[in-house]
């Protein structure tokens, strides 16, 4: 067994067991895990897709101009659920709406669906990080924490794992399609570090699912 599959192994475990938190806890979570669940299926679903394509040798890079705008939506009414105590929900939905337009765009005009859709990828990492930041800062009030006890916990794991991956993954995203353009080696090292940070946030994902209280 070589490194890749080792990493292959670790990916899958990683999201596996966050696939079986979900399937057990679904109906017990609140409204704000609910909607991590589906990021997880959707997780699940553009995975096993990818890596099927891969060992059918097929590019699968088309996925990803799928899974951005979507996980983008999961993300942003996960966030909008938190904070709609104290922020206007339309905000949040506005944003969300034209970043959908946008990586429409970029998928149709600028990087099309056989190409890596780094702009997307790039935008997407840096709403997700001022969003993650603005919860870890929103939560340092008290009033909020009183409030959100019940998932207090589950949220700080949950966003650290956003912040952790969308932070060290943003130089991959941003210079993606260079890499898998020009450098075999510098692909490589970038993929298993993508893969390392993918493990953290299905880790730190998984650990807040489980910590919701159990009726």
């Amino acid at each position: 067994m070589d490194y890749k599959d080792i990493v292959f192994l670790y990916t899958n475990f990683s999201l596996f067991i966050a696939f079986v938190i979900v399937l057990r806890n679904y109906l017990q979570f609140p409204k704000e895990l609910k909607v991590i669940s589906w990021y997880v299926f959707l997780s699940v679903i553009i995975q096993s897709s990818s890596q099927y394509l891969a060992f059918q040798k097929v590019n699968n890079l088309y996925l990803l101009h799928f899974f951005v705008p979507i996980s983008f939506i999961c993300f942003s009414i996960f966030y909008q659920k938190v904070f709609e105590s104290f922020l206007n929900r339309y905000v949040l939905w506005l944003i969300m709406c034209l970043f959908v337009v946008f990586s429409l765009l970029n998928s149709l005009y600028w990087q099309t669906i056989e190409t890596f859709n780094s702009y997307a990828l790039s935008l997407e990492s840096v709403l997700l990080i001022i969003y993650s930041l603005s919860l870890f800062a929103l939560l340092l009030n008290e009033s909020v924490r009183i409030e959100k006890k019940e998932i207090l916990s589950s949220l700080r794991w949950i966003n650290a794992g956003i912040l952790i991956y969308y932070t060290s993954g943003l130089l991959i995203f941003y210079f993606g399609d260079l890499l898998t353009r020009f450098s075999k080696v510098r692909f490589e090292i970038s993929w298993l570090f993508h893969s390392f940070i993918y493990i953290v946030q299905f880790i730190c994902i998984s650990i807040g699912l489980w910590k919701h209280p159990k009726n």
